[in-house]
């Protein structure tokens, strides 16, 4: 796994990693590798993925989020002459911009779309921020082995809840929304998202 003084390291936004793009230390270059595995994903059949590039739209978050989902998985809860609301059941997957690490879980989404605009007026989803989080049902099994496959293509190591769920074993203060200090977890140092 990661060493205390790689942990400190990410906590700090720096890079670290032995494979490319990390090698390099270029966040262009590492970002380009991200869009190259997200375009990747976007190639398998009957799959789309959506990715979150800008930081949530504000502050720095240390992962890119990634949502991919099959059309059979979004069903219309609710419809009226203006407005219908999906509900998009998927699996989330944060890779890691400062080292060659993922997580991946299951989410529900819901957004609430202007019928004759088609624009996005509202939703609501969730993300990866407890170790818990990191399992998928059954259901999702097909499509979790192939995002698996496209992850290893890119020399991506998937994280299991069990390695990182475990207390920070030093004193930092991390940038996240996450958690408090006292309750730090080794996935905190690597998945944080400063608002």
């Amino acid at each position: 796994m990661f060493t205390e003084k790689q942990l400190k390291y990410l906590i700090a936004g720096k890079v670290i990693g032995n494979s490319f793009p990390y090698n390099t230390n270029d966040h262009l270059e590492i970002e380009a590798h991200i869009r190259r595995l997200f375009y990747q994903i976007n190639r398998i059949p009957n799959l789309t993925c959506v990715a979150e590039w800008d930081h949530f739209g504000s502050g720095f978050a240390s992962f890119v989020e990634l949502f991919c989902f099959r059309k059979e998985d979004i069903i219309v809860i609710k419809e009226n002459k203006e407005h219908k609301t999906e509900r998009i059941e998927g699996v989330v997957i944060n890779i890691c911009r400062l080292a060659p690490v993922a997580i991946l879980g299951e989410d529900e989404r819901d957004k609430t779309i202007h019928i004759i605009t088609n624009e996005v007026v509202g939703g609501s989803y969730s993300m990866l921020e407890h170790p818990n989080q990191l399992k998928t049902s059954e259901k999702f099994s097909p499509m979790v082995r192939k995002l698996k496959a496209v992850l290893s293509k890119y020399d991506y190591t998937l994280l299991e809840a069990e390695n990182i769920n475990k207390p920070l074993p030093f004193q930092a203060k991390i940038p996240t929304i996450y958690r408090k200090p006292r309750d730090y977890l080794i996935m905190d140092a690597i998945f944080y998202w400063e608002d």
